[in-house]
């Protein structure tokens, strides 16, 4: 695909220019009650952020979180209404607003029936990768995603080509909030750094070449993070049971690297894991959208950020932590500088942001257990040694179970059709997992569509995240409080930890306020396109029509009439 001209020919921004845009601006922006359209769409998703997080953090944020909470919507009872509560299967909801069932990506990764291996969401082996510092191999792009996001419809109904930038520090996130197509669409690959590939460039930027260059992350090896606020001012214990940090550490403060060192492998997933991450991607956002005057062209421009660091901070020290408060309160002046950008830019009241998550995140099995409660640890390994041992006594030596992701249990080529001739086979098996401690139900794959027609909550949940083909021959859940992973701890499950987050709206003809209507982050994209006059194709959310200041009819000057 075709660089965009504008990002070739525009010079670029100096460094104390660069400085005055993102310091511009204050928290007093006030969104704007007449007909016109937005100029710029921001959608920002926090990884991993559980929607309690809002009530129980959100009185140690001032600034962006903040301003998006006391002068924007507030859907407090959003939740995904699917079983696969993941990376990629949540933002690709987010970006097309459709469910896992509909746009495909059901997991991160899943066990390729014909090739005979899992594969990642977003792998491509037609598409390689674009890297700014060292070469890295591989590929992605969002060809296996079965519907267009509300990006790819902005810019096929727009009579002006929109401006499109997605970033985060996932390819499985930034592709899936994009789509096929985008100006800029980049994330962070350890050692190869910022990254994109063929599917969407044909060359380095030369203006992200330039910035790269001048705001190196590798200035930050040997910088340390420390509590921002005052020790007091954090909830909970600074080292919970469980917890396992950086290094091996759970407690503050940590040390990223070696200043004058180079840095290695440990250092970038150290950095992921900090709170600088979304630091510099805040930057990097506003820097972009200065370059490429987003919102002030005659359409509308989407700018999409996905921030990554709560994710491995969540998943090293749960919940309850020091660190992830940390993350949230660093993340809420992130925000706030974001935002002072593009007030700055486009202008207060003329631009809309929407924030939610792709999934939440159990507690800590352990700290579960030390309040009283049932809790544990699946261990899917040997697990999956008993299944294969029970189905050898009835269908002979041999490896029955081929991968297990999540909830999704895959056997391997010719299992399943040998076990729908041996029923009692099947049922044993069935039988063994049910038993297990740990685990709540065991589900047919390709009985979902049947079960969940009825008023079992959990099956209609799992027939949402169920895709012919891509999906496990069993789905196994775990009850609540039991993981499925090797982490200190995870998600992916239809508990309400793991499906409830944040839906957030503010900004110009948003009616501020909180609204306790059901809602799911699917509906931002219908939102956004009910805001822009785009049709999307196969739409499993809403728009929400609660939190939108009714427009006058005006003429579309962004889109075509379809």
């Amino acid at each position: 695909m075709k660089p965009n001209a504008d990002i070739r020919t525009r010079t670029a921004l100096s460094a104390a220019g660069l400085a005055a845009v993102v310091a511009a601006g204050s928290l007093s922006a006030t969104p704007a009650t007449g007909a016109a359209r937005p100029r710029l769409l921001v959608l920002l998703s926090v990884d991993q952020m559980r929607a309690d997080y809002v009530t129980r953090y959100g009185h140690q944020w001032t600034a962006g979180l903040r301003r998006l909470l006391d002068r924007g919507a507030w859907f407090s009872q959003a939740a995904y209404p699917y079983l696969n509560t993941v990376t990629c299967a949540g933002h690709a909801t987010i970006g097309t607003g459709a469910f896992p069932a509909t746009h495909g990506l059901i997991l991160n990764q899943w066990w390729d029936r014909e090739a005979g291996r899992s594969t990642a969401c977003t792998s491509d082996a037609s598409a390689a990768l674009i890297t700014y510092a060292r070469p890295a191999e591989g590929g992605d792009s969002a060809s296996r995603l079965e519907v267009p996001t509300f990006a790819d419809e902005l810019r096929a109904q727009s009579a002006t080509p929109p401006h499109i930038v997605s970033l985060s520090g996932k390819a499985r996130a930034t592709i899936t909030l994009a789509g096929h197509r985008g100006d800029v669409v980049l994330w962070f690959d350890g050692p190869g750094g910022w990254t994109t590939s063929t599917a969407f460039a044909r060359a380095r930027l030369p203006f992200l070449e330039r910035y790269f260059a001048e705001h190196p992350v590798d200035a930050d090896a040997g910088r340390v993070w420390d509590r921002m606020l005052p020790p007091s001012a954090y909830l909970f214990d600074d080292d919970g049971a469980g917890e396992r940090g950086l290094g091996g550490r759970a407690t503050f403060p940590y040390t990223l690297g070696t200043r004058g060192s180079a840095p290695d492998k440990a250092f970038y997933d150290a950095w992921e894991s900090s709170p600088f991450f979304d630091a510099y991607l805040g930057r990097l956002a506003a820097a972009l959208a200065a370059e490429l005057k987003m919102g002030q062209g005659p359409g509308t421009d989407y700018l999409a950020v996905s921030f990554s660091a709560l994710d491995p901070v969540g998943h090293d020290h749960g919940p309850r932590s020091h660190e992830v408060q940390d993350v949230l309160a660093r993340l809420d002046r992130t925000i706030g500088r974001l935002l002072g950008a593009l007030d700055h830019l486009v202008g207060p009241g003329r631009y809309v942001v929407a924030l939610t998550a792709d999934h939440g995140v159990s507690p800590i099995p352990e700290q579960v257990t030390a309040l009283g409660e049932e809790a544990g640890r699946l261990n899917l390994k040997e697990l999956s040694a008993q299944v294969n041992a029970t189905l050898a006594a009835h269908l002979g030596p041999g490896t029955y179970v081929a991968a297990w992701n999540y909830t999704d249990l895959y056997f391997t080529s010719g299992t399943w059709d040998r076990l729908a001739a041996a029923p009692a086979a099947l049922a044993t098996v069935v039988h063994l997992l049910e038993r297990t401690p740990g685990i709540l139900r065991v589900m047919r794959g390709d009985e979902l569509r049947r079960s969940a027609a009825g008023d079992d909550a959990l099956a209609r949940a799992a027939a949402l995240s169920h895709r012919p083909g891509r999906s496990g021959d069993l789905i196994v859940v775990p009850r609540p409080y039991w993981i499925t992973s090797t982490a200190i701890t995870t998600h992916g499950t239809a508990h309400r930890y793991d499906a409830r987050v944040p839906v957030l709206l503010a900004g110009a003809g948003i009616r501020p306020g909180e609204y306790l209507a059901a809602a799911s982050p699917a509906d931002i994209a219908v939102t956004f396109a009910h805001l822009t006059g785009v049709t999307l194709p196969r739409p499993d959310g809403r728009v929400l029509e609660e939190a939108l200041v009714r427009r006058a009819l005006t003429p579309a000057t962004g889109g075509t009439q379809n």
